[in-house]
């Protein structure tokens, strides 16, 4: 629940820019998932779970593919806004857009195929909400009867 909360913040707060959802949505949350899952399929794989290893391992090709085109976008968004230099739009909006350390460790050789060199993304922290609440309701996501409500209230369901 934590990580779809703050996916679902994330969504919030990019909203009103291309260049920010890029930026957070796929070079940050789809790039986690990069680091990540290499050690859910050994974990899967360990235990003997082939089906789920091979399930696994779809999920994190699709991965590098998603984070791939966020990047390739992103580029196109700085250049169309006048050249701007990627690495430096994009820490820029990490830093506006994002809470906290862009965690690793990283999986440097996928984040690399997928465009994102270390240059990117090393010794980064978001500032955002550093003093100041969060825009919008404040959901505990430590129970789901608490989530539900508030996403009904947000989307009017």
């Amino acid at each position: 629940m934590p990580v779809h909360a703050s996916l679902w913040e994330s969504a919030t707060i990019t909203s009103t820019s291309l260049r920010s959802r890029l930026a957070i949505i796929h070079l940050v949350h789809e790039a986690r998932g990069l680091d990540v899952n290499p050690g859910t399929i050994e974990r899967f794989r360990k235990a003997g779970d082939v089906e789920s290893v091979e399930v696994m391992e779809v999920i994190h090709a699709d991965e590098v593919t998603h984070v791939t085109t966020g990047h390739r976008w992103f580029t196109w968004v700085c250049e169309r806004e006048g050249g701007i230099d990627p690495v430096k739009a994009f820490r820029e909006e990490v830093k506006k857009g994002w809470r906290g350390d862009v965690k690793g460790p990283f999986n440097v050789e996928d984040r690399e195929k997928a465009g994102l060199t270390k240059d990117f993304y090393e010794d980064l922290k978001g500032e955002m909400g550093l003093g100041a609440p969060l825009p919008g309701p404040q959901p505990n996501p430590k129970s789901m009867k608490d989530v539900v409500p508030t996403l009904a209230l947000e989307y009017g369901t």
